[in-house]
């Protein structure tokens, strides 16, 4: 048997990883949590470790040996699978402290166990419900909108939604069910808002979101787009005091369209520097990047929103970011945010999973960013754009 230890951020980080190196027929030995790095024992990162093996050779009548495949599951067998499971929790439970005073970290460890057993139980039920072939126009559909980047879930309730409304026989005419796909996928992107300052009031529009999401750049075009095409008397202030980089390219971007710059350090200087820019009709609040896995820069942020008291607060989330991780960046900064603006469109072959974002968020849509360009590459987000980002323009099966 080969045994293995893994490490994540997440439960999900740490199973890919053994899916990847051990295969789909590791077996879990242990889930804990340990802390990695910091200094001194300050700032350490909490992390997830899994003990995984696997069996180099079959071995008879073992209980991996004899899994049987997906397309042979059963309810019982599942059953069977979660009372064993059970069995082995009580056994580990009584063998490593036989007194009832479990400790935190053991505590934590069974119900990771007992998450990451039901996070399976669950798919594998699901698989089972849907085990029975589908007709082959809607599997080719499916298939589509999986390439497109659209999780399975959203993808099948799309199609159920698009089936509800066409009779069977007419499943293969392509252009009615990429007519009607439009159809429904506008409707789950009719949330959309955009930036509308007014004369009579200052509007605070705040960016948020993880590294590399393209806030800076976004800002810019936005900064540009209404200070030069709409005329209106607009400050940029910018917290990422983190980058320099990023800094520079902000001064040296309002220095070009005419538009004041400020660095704040800290929330105080935040809530002077907004004070200064009362008569301006919009002012633009550039912050870092933080990571929605480390609770430090969470907070931070928080206190400079908490002073800022944004009219608007974009959540900015990349395209090419990987679904799982976009969910994660949506579920820790939605407290904060009050509309999404989508990056890097042109630069995701599957740009499709922005639809996932959308429906999870369930957050107005601003913008979206396709380029580079300042302050071109840049559009207020409609129903009827969206829908092309995330089927294309052309019917697939014309």
């Amino acid at each position: 048997m080969r045994v293995k230890r893994f490490t994540g951020d997440t439960i999900g980080d740490a199973m890919s990883r053994i899916k990847r190196e051990l295969g789909p027929d590791a077996v879990i030995l242990q889930t804990r949590q340990i802390k990695e790095g910091g200094f001194l024992g300050f700032f350490a990162r909490t992390k997830v470790e899994i003990t995984a093996a696997i069996e180099e050779k079959p071995v008879k009548n073992s209980f991996v040996a004899e899994m049987p495949t997906l397309n042979s599951i059963s309810t019982d067998y599942i059953k069977k699978a979660y009372e064993e499971y059970k069995e082995k929790e009580n056994e580990y439970v009584k063998e490593k402290y036989s007194n009832d005073n479990l400790l935190d970290d053991t505590k934590s460890e069974i119900k990771q166990m007992h998450t990451i057993l039901m996070e399976i139980k669950g798919q594998i039920a699901n698989f089972e419900k849907k085990q029975e072939a589908m007709p082959e126009p809607i599997e080719k559909w499916l298939n589509f909108l999986r390439q497109r980047g659209l999780s399975q879930e959203i993808a099948e309730e799309l199609m159920t939604l698009v089936t509800k409304d066409l009779r069977q026989d007419l499943w293969n005419d392509s252009s009615l069910v990429f007519a009607k796909l439009q159809s429904q996928v506008m409707k789950l992107c009719s949330n959309t808002e955009t930036i509308k300052p007014t004369k009579n009031k200052t509007s605070v529009v705040a960016l948020v979101g993880p590294t590399g999401v393209g806030k800076t750049t976004t800002i810019g075009k936005l900064a540009a787009g209404f200070s030069i095409i709409d005329q209106k008397k607009v400050a940029l202030i910018t917290a990422d005091t983190y980058r320099v980089a990023a800094v520079e390219q902000l001064k040296t971007f309002g220095e070009i369209i005419g538009v004041p710059v400020e660095v704040v350090m800290n929330p105080e200087a935040l809530k002077e520097a907004l004070e200064r820019h009362q008569d301006k009709e919009l002012v633009f609040i550039d912050t870092a990047g933080r990571s929605p896995y480390h609770d430090l820069h969470m907070s931070e942020l928080e206190a400079f929103m908490n002073v800022a008291q944004p009219d608007q607060t974009m959540l900015v989330v990349n395209a090419t970011t990987n679904l799982s991780d976009q969910i994660m960046i949506c579920e820790r900064f939605k407290a904060l945010s009050t509309h999404l603006i989508l990056t890097k469109l042109d630069e995701s072959m599957s740009a499709g999973s922005i639809l996932d974002v959308i429906v999870r968020a369930n957050l107005p849509v601003a913008y979206f960013t396709n380029g580079q360009n300042v302050p071109d590459d840049i559009e207020a987000a409609t129903p009827q754009k969206l829908a092309r980002c995330i089927l294309g323009e052309v019917n697939p099966n014309v």
